[in-house]
């Protein structure tokens, strides 16, 4: 008799396709935007990375209040509520028009900056804060990999969708007005799966979390970790450690979000190869994931991480070398697997931490350092490449950093709860 396939594994995958759907467009996408935007209207490729370093201080802003949201009325009513403003958002970015009479004004391209803040606020309050926190209520057991399901939404959505995304976006296909209107007229479906599968824990479907179901089979890597409060957590020197080691990693994937296509684009290759590299990439990233689930599950998290965010580092200081469709397989390699294997260990790794009563709160304060790193690291690659014309110190600098940065996760060692000090 076949056994009932526990619903957290729904919630998992549910959560998966709503981080694709979400996630593809304005974060995968980044780079077609600015591409199509440069070309229609001139504006620098540091005007418009402002636009997505602005999304970045808002989640800054936000994250602790959509971590309170979720810990308050939870992660699905949360999730509604930012899928309906991502909406809005594209909407808005179908609208985009200059402003001024100048090009290089820095305030020119405001309608963008306000409908890409709009879409980054939505994307944070319906998309991997929420689904992530979802998840965590739902497993103690096999953690990770059900957390490498479900943050491998945007790898998989961006493997999937922004290939499709550059060909629609060419003015001779819709054009980028045309594809901001169509992803806001879909967009509601992914509300209806919100609405439809998700429950925000277990409790809620008359269950217990994986791993505390009755002859349910465990194993030595189930997590028992106490419950810390948001106070308690900010106090341990761990807490710090492991927001700005994630923090390195994000950095990395920001930069390549706004610039990897542009950049391989400028040294050789067509907007559709690049699109379709990058594509190449997180889909790598996505099975990438997967393994990076079964490794946090069987390996010690922290030397885990360090390993995988050092070879995503790797790829990025090869980025600028790419020009040729072998060396940007080459550069998937590497950059996938590094990026994709770090992701979902982060993630468990804070659950694991710091347990499940006040995730949201706690995930929502780790991100601010998180958020700063990203909102600068763009910007500054768009002026690199604005004075030189190419990406090469950008991306060897910012490599290095993120090599550093991403070494610290070796010295996140587990919290003592206060209660056993």
């Amino acid at each position: 008799m076949n056994k009932k396939i526990y619903y957290g594994w729904w919630i998992s995958i549910t959560a998966l396709v709503v981080n694709a759907i979400l996630s593809a467009p304005s974060f995968g996408a980044a780079g077609l935007w600015i591409d199509a935007f440069e070309n229609e209207f001139g504006w620098t490729r540091t005007q418009l990375a402002i636009a997505f370093s602005l999304g970045q201080l808002e989640g800054t802003i936000t994250s602790p209040f959509v971590g309170y949201l979720i810990d308050k009325i939870g992660g699905k009513k949360t999730a509604l509520i930012g899928t309906f403003i991502a909406i809005l958002g594209f909407l808005l970015l179908s609208q985009t028009i200059p402003i001024t009479n100048s090009r290089d004004n820095i305030f020119d391209p405001l309608i963008f900056y306000i409908s890409y803040l709009t879409i980054m606020l939505g994307g944070s309050m319906s998309g991997w804060v929420p689904m992530t926190s979802i998840v965590n209520n739902w497993f103690t057991h096999k953690r990770t990999l059900a957390m490498s399901i479900a943050s491998s939404g945007f790898s998989i959505g961006t493997f999937l969708l922004v290939p499709l995304l550059a060909l629609l976006i060419n003015p001779d296909v819709l054009g980028w007005n045309k594809t901001a209107l169509i992803i806001a007229i879909f967009m509601p479906l992914v509300s209806f799966l919100i609405w439809k599968i998700i429950y925000d824990k277990p409790a809620d479907k008359l269950l217990l979390p994986y791993g505390e179901i009755k002859n349910e089979p465990t194993n030595k890597y189930i997590e028992t970790s106490k419950d810390f409060t948001i106070t308690e957590a900010i106090k341990e020197k761990v807490f710090w450690i492991m927001a700005f080691a994630h923090g390195g990693s994000a950095m990395l994937t920001s930069t390549m979000m706004v610039h990897l296509i542009l950049a391989f684009k400028s040294q050789g290759l067509s907007l559709e190869i690049a699109s379709l590299m990058w594509g190449i990439t997180m889909g790598i990233g996505g099975l990438s994931q997967l393994f990076g689930g079964v490794i946090g599950d069987k390996f010690t998290k922290r030397y885990s991480l360090a390993l995988f965010g050092c070879i995503q580092s790797i790829g990025v200081i090869i980025a600028y070398k790419v020009d040729s469709i072998l060396l940007a397989i080459v550069f998937a390699l590497i950059y996938g697997i590094g990026f994709g294997a770090r992701a979902p260990i982060t993630t468990a790794m804070r659950g694991e931490y710091f347990g499940r009563k006040s995730f949201g709160k706690i995930m929502g304060i780790s991100l601010i350092p998180m958020m700063f790193m990203t909102m600068i690291a763009p910007v500054i690659a768009g002026y690199i490449y604005d004075i030189d014309q190419n990406y090469r110190l950008a991306f060897i600098y910012i490599g290095i950093l993120g090599f550093i940065v991403n070494a610290m996760f070796v010295l996140a060692k587990p919290p003592i709860h206060p209660s056993e000090k």
